[in-house]
């Protein structure tokens, strides 16, 4: 699957078209949450939005993001 261009997950409707399935992101995807820097997508519950937000430095944005990708993986199961 090839990634797509950074999405607005501040349009409602992208929000709904991931929840429901309609447009599937892989994890690592970059989107935008509102203004401000890009956020990293972890995955989708059905429900609600994993999302990796911008931290401090790009070293505690990653280990962010790994940690999240790390814990969705032993949810799934």
């Amino acid at each position: 699957m090839k990634y797509l261009p950074t999405l607005d997950l501040g349009n409602n409707a992208i929000q709904q078209a991931v929840i429901s399935g309609q447009i599937k992101l892989q994890c690592g995807q970059w989107v935008k949450c509102g203004g401000g820097k890009p956020s990293r997508f972890v995955r989708s519950t059905g429900r609600s939005l994993w999302v990796a937000h911008p931290q401090g430095n790009a070293k505690e944005t990653q280990e962010r993001f790994l940690s999240l990708a790390s814990v969705s993986k032993t949810r799934i199961k």
